[in-house]
């Protein structure tokens, strides 16, 4: 196990990558820019009332959503890098490639190193904080790694990544600072790592190419409900709290914290802050 910096990683044209597709997000936010464009065109020239309301909003949200895109063009887009000896893994996701490129931010791990491998299907239900009363459900995928070997060194960089800040950019309309509460690998059970798994190709080809050189375990499905906070004690909801905070659920954990705590909306960021920075009890 060795931990890098970005630019000390060794790539060659026969690496097996995987990335977060760009052109499909680009072709999305191009499909939606023009459906915009085609409500303000009405808007003016026919005084189409729905255009006034709804053209405007949805310019705002693709200007928000911009940097998703051009981020899956920079060079930096990629999670995993597979080669003859092993793979490089990305702990940072690539929306913060702003940050500062002196940190390491890539783990290399060997064959000899990954004791066990599997697909983590898990299906998550959390409180819709747009509309009281009401769920929404998630379906997301993880590969699994077991790993070999102490990995007291990656879990201390894991830390460092989430305690990292953005830094203060310049901008048409002044300074500002960004950073994604993205964290696309997690080691909350060591030796265990997780990958969230959303890119291309699928996990099954990573494990696949993992196969020759690991056992490959047979996939499992998990639930997570985090629908009924009120009936667990207090720790118990701290915990799930925390839970959601460090998968990047920002806005449910604060929705959920007002509602347990009766407290203001910047007592729960702030208590969310601290959960999320928090280790694992």
């Amino acid at each position: 196990m060795q931990l890098l910096h970005l630019r000390e990683v060794q790539t060659s044209p026969r690496d097996l990558v995987f990335r977060h597709a760009p052109l499909r997000a680009l072709i999305v936010w191009l499909a939606f820019f023009s459906l915009d464009a085609y409500m303000l065109f009405r808007a003016f020239a026919t005084k189409w009332v729905p255009g006034y309301i709804f053209g405007p909003f949805l310019l705002l949200f693709l200007l928000l959503t911009l940097g998703y895109v051009t981020a899956r063009f920079h060079p930096s887009n990629w999670l995993v890098r597979l080669n003859d000896s092993g793979f490089y893994l990305q702990y940072r996701s690539y929306l913060n490639y702003g940050l500062s490129p002196d940190d390491p931010s890539v783990v290399f791990l060997s064959f000899s190193e990954i004791a066990s491998a599997r697909l983590i299907k898990e299906r998550v239900n959390t409180p819709d904080s747009s509309r009281r009363g009401t769920t929404q459900t998630q379906f997301l995928r993880y590969v699994e790694l077991e790993l070999s070997g102490d990995t007291a060194a990656l879990a201390a960089a894991l830390a460092s990544e989430r305690g990292e800040s953005a830094p203060e950019m310049k901008r048409w309309y002044g300074s500002s600072s960004t950073l994604y509460l993205d964290y696309p690998v997690t080691l909350d059970s060591p030796p265990f790592l997780r990958i969230h798994w959303d890119v291309s190709p699928r996990a099954k080809k990573f494990l696949d190419a993992l196969r020759p050189f690991t056992q490959i375990a047979a996939p499992i499905s998990i639930k997570q409900d985090f629908t009924r906070l009120l009936s667990l004690a207090p720790e118990a909801q701290k915990q799930q709290l925390r839970v959601l905070a460090q998968r990047g659920d920002v806005i449910t954990a604060a929705y959920l914290a007002r509602h347990l705590y009766r407290c203001s909306l910047a007592e729960a960021t702030q208590l969310i802050s601290s959960l999320q920075r928090s280790p694992q009890p």
